[in-house]
């Protein structure tokens, strides 16, 4: 009878020690995605590699999107499909994993590969953070709404551009003039940088934050921690420094506790931090 009873018990941990690794496993998702642009007359290989993308990350969202909603049970929370849309945009890197550019018929065409790496554990810490905090909420959702009508402004003067489009068998522009052409380009290109712009902000912001986490050290000098990970975002009236989504409370003139930006008060110190349960290090 022990032994059986020993049997038993060897077997239920082996079980859950498979259905702890299943689960895990499970947790993570690698979502791709692809998409090919044929080059029009008015397009660089540049140009075509920023639209290919924008259009293949927004394919890759969307995929992750559904991947997310489909596990909303697992993650407890109810969210409408719009919101999930919203805030995968702004909780998600989306990567290029190839690129390519072949020649079909008479006319160039790149074939793009683009992937984001779906962590279910880390998506639930982030909505559970939206849910807990509205500015949080508000500036993903803010951020995703300028970037949308930034995409957006550029597949709408994609189609001007393709309705300027020359003849090449009579050399003419069969609606407007080269000087029309030309001004829809730079226009393309300014609102190229500000996408640019918007995703460098949203990138800095991510890292470092987890440059702050990992290499900020409990006793530093405000004059180290801006030599390790750079100029703050902002600074407050105790010259405690924000680096996205923490912030660096100092004590006595050194770092005291680093804590989580969502819990940021201004005016308590590390031990109250502490007491909340808001201190990340």
């Amino acid at each position: 009878m022990k032994d059986k009873l020993i049997h038993v018990s060897v077997l239920s941990i082996i079980f859950c020690l498979f259905f702890s690794q299943s689960l895990f496993a499970q947790s993570k998702e690698t979502i791709y995605a692809s998409y090919k642009y044929t080059l029009g007359d008015s397009d660089t290989k540049s140009d075509a590699k920023k639209i290919a993308f924008i259009e293949a990350k927004r394919l890759c969202l969307e995929k992750s999107g559904s991947y997310i909603e489909s596990n909303t049970e697992v993650l407890n929370f109810r969210l409408s499909k719009d919101e999930i849309k919203t805030y995968t945009g702004g909780i998600l890197k989306v990567e290029i994993v190839s690129e390519e550019f072949k020649a079909i018929g008479e006319n160039l065409t790149l074939f793009m590969e683009v992937k984001a790496e779906v962590d279910l554990k880390e998506v639930q810490e982030n909505l559970k953070r939206v849910k807990e905090d509205k500015k949080f909420a508000e500036k993903i959702k803010e951020q995703e709404r300028q970037l949308q009508a930034l995409e957006d402004k550029i597949r709408s003067l994609q189609q001007q551009l393709s309705n300027n489009e020359v003849d090449f068998s009579t050399l003419q522009l069969p609606q407007n003039d080269f000087d029309k052409t030309a001004k829809i380009r730079q226009e393309r290109k300014e609102v190229f940088g500000k996408i640019a712009e918007a995703e460098r902000i949203k990138s800095e912001i991510k890292s470092k934050t987890n440059l702050a986490i990992e290499n900020i050290e409990i006793g530093m000098t405000p004059q180290e921690v801006i030599q390790l990970v750079g100029s703050p975002r902002s600074k407050d009236y105790n010259n405690n420094l924000n680096y996205g989504n923490v912030w660096i409370i100092f004590s006595g003139g050194v770092v005291g506790c680093i804590i989580d930006a969502k819990s940021y008060v201004g005016v308590l110190g590390c031990n109250s931090y502490r007491l909340e349960g808001a201190v990340v290090k």
